[in-house]
């Protein structure tokens, strides 16, 4: 007899409480040692039942990074100064972003690292970047309305994502090793990035 069809609801909820499992069984053991059959015994469930929410590993990572990547942007954004000034809407940003990579890398490298498929073959994850990456281009562009900075606000937000994402992947590789910490090169980072650009266009 064939099993009766889930609600949509039903599959949230089980590829929910699978992404969770699987998200800790990534922080315990590494992604090495997540599978659907070692998912499976740590939930209590038939072997075969995680190939009924997600076609294969691959699709599993999909959700768990969509998952960390979505809690990334809600961790920055219940962090946003908003109602000080821009300065501090920015800083603030930018703090938040420390803050997650330093309350959990894991997840961090997970979002992160290169070895996984391009975003743009799963659009859950490319949509989940995307707001990502579009919130830093609205904190930008109200700093060019505001006049506090120039440029074009998209191009701004690739400089600030590439630099800061650089620091803070050399951070969590353990590689600043040279006298300066992740606290330390932010705000000059910060500074020196967006200065640089307001002082090229006349600002």
């Amino acid at each position: 007899m064939a099993r009766p069809a889930l609600t949509t609801d039903a599959l949230d909820a089980m590829r929910q409480r699978l992404v969770a499992a699987a998200l800790d069984v990534y922080r315990q053991a590494g992604l090495e040692a997540l599978s659907f059959r070692r998912l499976a015994d740590v939930m209590g469930l038939s072997h075969t039942l995680p190939y009924r929410y997600f076609a294969h590993k691959e699709a599993l990572l999909v959700a768990m990074r969509v998952h960390c990547t979505q809690q990334f942007e809600a961790f920055v954004r219940a962090r946003e100064t908003v109602d000080a000034g821009w300065t501090a809407q920015l800083d603030s940003v930018a703090a938040a972003y420390v803050a997650f990579v330093q309350d959990d890398p894991q997840a961090y490298q997970l979002i992160f690292t290169t070895e996984q498929p391009p975003p743009d073959r799963y659009p859950e994850l490319l949509a989940a970047r995307r707001a990502l990456f579009d919130h830093i281009v609205d904190v930008l562009a109200g700093g060019v309305d505001a006049g506090n900075i120039r440029g074009e606000p998209r191009q701004l937000a690739h400089l600030f994502w590439v630099s800061f994402h650089g620091l803070m992947t050399l951070h969590v590789a353990n590689q600043l090793v040279h006298g300066q910490t992740l606290q330390d090169l932010v705000t000059p980072l910060m500074r020196r990035l967006l200065g640089a650009d307001a002082a090229a266009t006349g600002a």
